[in-house]
């Protein structure tokens, strides 16, 4: 059983469904196009990426991981929205060495991207001007 096949006959009643399958909140499919090449997950993602949608997602890079790829390439141009379940994910692919490109990441994953290393050199920082000088402003 491949990755594609594997979220088809492993989701779930509340999720978004199989590859392709049409997402509940905006009618596009949160996994627009999925294949393998070698060792590399090659995914497409659509529309909304949220607590509510990422099953699909969880479940093929579970499934990935556990058949030996180590590389993940997304392309991110069509995520109309996306929360730190995406972000999330996407670290806990990092893990153990594995590595992941993001293709075109649309201006929500850039938004997302931004605001976690904000918060985590606001975090790292000893003061609220120390934050913001990190941050170059």
């Amino acid at each position: 059983m491949n990755v594609a096949e594997s979220v088809a006959v492993h989701s779930g009643p509340t999720d978004p469904g199989r590859c392709g399958a049409p997402d509940r909140r905006n009618g596009l499919p949160a996994i627009s196009d999925c294949r393998t090449i070698d060792r590399t997950l090659v995914i497409a993602l659509r529309g909304v990426i949220d607590e509510d949608s990422v099953y699909p997602l969880r479940l093929m890079l579970t499934v990935g991981v556990k058949s030996g790829y180590t590389r993940l390439v997304v392309d991110c141009a069509d995520i109309t929205e996306c929360d730190k379940e995406l972000l999330e994910l996407f670290l806990s692919w990092k893990r153990n060495g594995r590595n992941i490109v993001l293709v075109h990441p649309s201006r929500s994953v850039c938004n997302l991207i931004a605001t976690e290393i904000s918060r985590r050199l606001f975090i790292c920082a000893l003061s609220v001007k120390q934050a913001l000088d990190l941050m170059g402003r």
